[in-house]
């Protein structure tokens, strides 16, 4: 992992690692996650840089979905740390910068990943991922790496079948289906709860330069929203099913791997 990261950073050096949360958190961090030195923000020193965060959630995320100024002080920075790929304003595109309102020579963000820990030692919950710059595969190397720096062992979270996110999620290894979403979920018909094991380093770095995943044993169309529910169903009796790389296929299709 460490080598494919100095490869990243290396063809894109206007991008940089960052963490922001409290500043009580920080010596519960990895700042040198895959050999990557990232900066620690403190969020009670770094307001400015709290309000870019929340534009660019807001940006990747608008209308419903945009994040309350509570939830991000009271569930992100409090308990936590969001990680960063932090830029130059000029390294984003030209609508995008207008659109954050940076001049050419601010620091912006590029890419941002946050995961809320868990009463599980270990165990994180994906939350919010967002990349401002398409083609680079920003959104996997700041979730990667963000998962490094919290030491995570274990990451679960939701995602939605359909989504090319399915595609960034699998960077991190197979998916393991859980379930269907508990609660309220907006999007509960459409999505599962997933399970990433980050505990084989050799699959991980495997998974995150597309060497992994194998020969799907079944695809199935995304928009199949009745046979991946029932895939969930057998999921939660115990049975074991994955979704390999890359996830998602040209046409659609999930890819499907049992009993690994």
């Amino acid at each position: 992992m460490d080598e494919l990261a100095r490869d990243f950073f290396g063809r894109h050096p206007d991008l940089s690692l960052a963490a922001l949360g409290s500043q009580a958190n920080r010596a519960s961090l990895d700042l040198m996650p895959a050999g990557c030195s990232a900066t620690f923000y403190a969020a009670e020193q770094h307001p400015s840089l709290v309000e870019r965060y929340r534009d660019a959630n807001a940006l990747a995320f608008p209308g419903d979905l945009t994040l309350p100024g509570w939830v991000l002080s009271d569930l992100y920075l409090l308990p936590g740390a969001i990680g960063m790929l932090a830029c130059h304003g000029r390294f984003l595109e030209v609508p995008t910068r207008k659109r954050l309102n940076l001049g050419p020579d601010d620091v912006a963000i590029a890419a941002a990943y946050y995961a809320a820990p868990t009463v599980e030692p270990g165990t994180f919950i994906g939350v919010s991922l967002l990349s401002l710059v398409p083609k680079i595969v920003a959104g996997a190397w700041v979730k990667a790496l963000t998962l490094k720096m919290l030491r995570a062992k274990r990451l679960r979270g939701v995602a939605q079948w359909a989504s090319p996110a399915v595609r960034v999620h699998t960077r991190m290894g197979p998916l393991r289906v859980v379930s269907s979403v508990p609660g309220t979920h907006e999007f509960r018909a459409k999505s599962f709860v997933y399970e990433s094991d980050l505990t084989d380093a050799l699959a991980w770095t495997g998974a995150m330069a597309r060497r992994a995943g194998g020969t799907p044993a079944e695809k199935i169309p995304a928009a199949d929203t009745e046979r991946l529910a029932a895939l969930c169903e057998r999921a939660e009796g115990g049975e074991r099913i994955f979704v390999v790389p890359p996830g998602l296929d040209a046409g659609g299709n999930v890819l499907i791997k049992y009993g690994q």
